[in-house]
């Protein structure tokens, strides 16, 4: 009897943190396709066809979104910037405010921004083996703000129903900048 069988997915914590297996699927975003997302669009252009970021995603429920079904997906990001804003996920609140996230640093250095649309805006530290607990309430970003490729792994539910536009019509409070090899955080306008 045959009952011992491969993984369905292998993440790879070392030299790669790559994400293989079935189910996995990849979607990229090119830094000029990036637009709602950066204070000067217009330096989008600089960046040509540039890979801004790419996620790699596991959900065996991806024709049907039921609520507690899980997915693993991982997220890289290209250490660049435009007008010297570091390179960043879009972002996204919950449409389903009952769905938490998890996320865990695997290489790089950045932020994880966290708002709750009001008041309560900060950022976590996102490095190596950090761990961080998204609140369903609260919008999330990802920044890389180091030198090198920066990739986090999330543990989700489809069902959060993403909201991405949200951000791009209100934004979050603050931008992160790199001026003269530091961080500078702005208050936005």
């Amino acid at each position: 009897m045959n009952f011992v069988r491969e993984p369905k997915g292998i993440q790879e914590f070392l030299d790669g943190c790559v994400l293989s297996g079935q189910n996995v699927v990849r979607r990229q975003k090119l830094v000029r396709e990036c637009t709602g997302v950066y204070k000067n669009e217009t330096a989008l252009s600089e960046h040509g066809d540039d890979l801004a970021y790419w996620v790699l995603n596991q959900n065996f429920n991806r024709e049907r979104h039921v609520k507690g079904n899980l997915q693993w997906g991982i997220t890289y990001i290209n250490p660049f910037t435009v007008d010297g804003e570091c390179a960043m996920t879009s972002g996204h609140y919950h449409g389903d405010t009952d769905c938490d996230e998890y996320y865990y640093g695997l290489r790089g250095t950045g932020y994880l921004l966290f708002w709750d649309g009001k008041e309560d805006f900060y950022a976590e530290k996102i490095f190596p083996g950090s761990l961080h607990y998204i609140n369903g309430h609260y919008a999330h970003r990802i920044i890389n703000s180091g030198e090198e490729l920066l990739a986090v792994a999330a543990c989700s539910l489809p069902d959060s129903k993403q909201d991405h536009q949200a951000i791009r019509e209100k934004g979050f409070p603050y931008r992160c900048y790199k001026r003269g090899g530091e961080i500078v955080w702005e208050k936005q306008e």
